[in-house]
């Protein structure tokens, strides 16, 4: 299966990618909105993990972005501390699931493995 992780913190990105990829996924990565839909716009995903607060283009204008394409990638959200109300909005753009940072390993595992299944 393949994944793209998303995330502005350079050791977040890295950390979750390797993680990923010792699960079997085969992982690339952006760290940036823009950087994560050119790479979309290359390949298709079966999930994307997405940080929604980065700078220079958001996780939801990323998400909002690609949800508007004919075929549409299913997200795992990240995020530090974001309010109840931008976890409402991104819920309706093919979020399969939202995780807090730091998420656990198992739980990273688990939640993109069900993501994939899922679609």
């Amino acid at each position: 299966m393949r994944i793209l992780v998303t995330d502005d913190d350079p050791s977040i990105l890295c950390l979750v990618a390797t993680i990923l990829r010792r699960a079997n996924f085969d992982v690339d990565t952006a760290s940036s909105g823009p950087e994560a839909i050119e790479k979309t716009e290359q390949t298709r995903y079966d999930a994307i993990v997405l940080d929604l607060m980065m700078p220079l283009m958001s996780g939801m204008e990323v998400l909002a972005r690609l949800t508007v394409r004919p075929v549409k990638p299913r997200f795992v959200v990240v995020m530090s501390a974001a309010p109840l109300d931008i976890i409402e909005r991104a819920a309706g753009h093919n979020v399969f699931a939202a995780l807090q940072k730091p998420a656990g390993i198992n739980e990273i595992v688990d939640t993109v493995r069900a993501c994939v299944a899922a679609a």
